[in-house]
């Protein structure tokens, strides 16, 4: 354990959520472990945040990058009290028209490549740790377009579900973050679809990205200090749920029903 406090791994921590929850430790006055795969941005980083944490750069789907991350951070801690999980890449895509390459990458990014991640680092987690992963409201409720973003993390919400049970014997903590739309740029990116001339398909795909611009999302603040509350709680929900669209969505599933939350959905998206 470093003169801190806690040896804390952030993986994606060059950008969005995971920049700021790395700024919020080092406030605190820990030295965090900083992973991502832009290292121009890892660098810029790391220049401002200076000797206060150590950075890596790492391609979570580069298995031979994740077997040098293993050793690199043995050598830097030791073993982990925290791992968060904030990389992901985002996609909107009509369901007709996904490409294999938009399906193969956002699943390997979002839910095989995470997994593998995990299942390895857990022996460098320390008994009574936290593996804390950031979701997403579209885990909750089937958004229309973003449905190969939206099943990685609802795969990924059930992958925590079940590792909070096998991992008790070692009291580590799993902590799924569930936030709504965050103003971070992250809904900007994988919009790639180009319309085809349907025009229900076309016109809806232009609404949805219209609806969830990152310009209408909760600071990632809001999101980071979650993160953190969730790190210093003895007892953390395994779901907490962030920002005011992701309650209401959260809420109406649970209250009205799968069917009836769906219809009110579309009838919201679609109008």
């Amino acid at each position: 354990m470093n003169q801190s406090g806690l040896n804390v791994l952030i993986v994606g921590g060059a950008h969005g959520i995971g920049r700021v929850v790395v700024e919020l430790l080092i406030a605190e006055g820990e030295r965090p472990l900083v992973i991502d795969r832009d290292e121009h941005e890892l660098i810029k980083r790391k220049a401002g945040w200076g000797p206060t944490c150590s950075t890596l750069r790492m391609d979570l789907t580069n298995r031979d990058d994740v077997g040098r991350t293993l050793e690199w951070v043995k050598n830097q801690s030791g073993m982990l009290d925290v791992v968060i999980m904030t990389a992901a890449v985002h996609s909107c895509y009509p369901i007709e028209y996904l490409p294999d390459a938009v399906i193969d990458r956002v699943l390997d990014v979002n839910l095989v490549s995470h997994i593998r991640f995990v299942r390895d680092i857990i022996p460098l987690v320390r008994q009574g740790g936290r593996i804390i992963t950031v979701s997403s409201v579209s885990a909750g409720v089937g958004i229309p377009m973003e449905s190969i973003y939206s099943a990685s993390k609802a795969g990924l919400e059930l992958f925590y579900e079940c590792m909070s049970i096998e991992l008790s014997y070692k009291d580590i903590r799993c902590v799924i973050i569930q936030p709504g739309n965050v103003n971070t740029g992250f809904n900007e990116t994988g919009n790639d679809y180009k319309p085809v001339g349907n025009p229900f398909i076309d016109g809806l795909y232009q609404k949805i990205v219209d609806r969830t611009n990152s310009r209408y999302g909760i600071s990632p603040d809001q999101v980071a200090r979650a993160i953190v509350a969730s790190i210093r709680s003895k007892n953390p929900h395994l779901c907490i749920v962030v920002g005011g669209n992701a309650v209401k969505a959260h809420w109406a599933k649970r209250l009205l029903g799968r069917d009836l939350a769906l219809k009110i959905l579309k009838k919201m998206m679609c109008r």
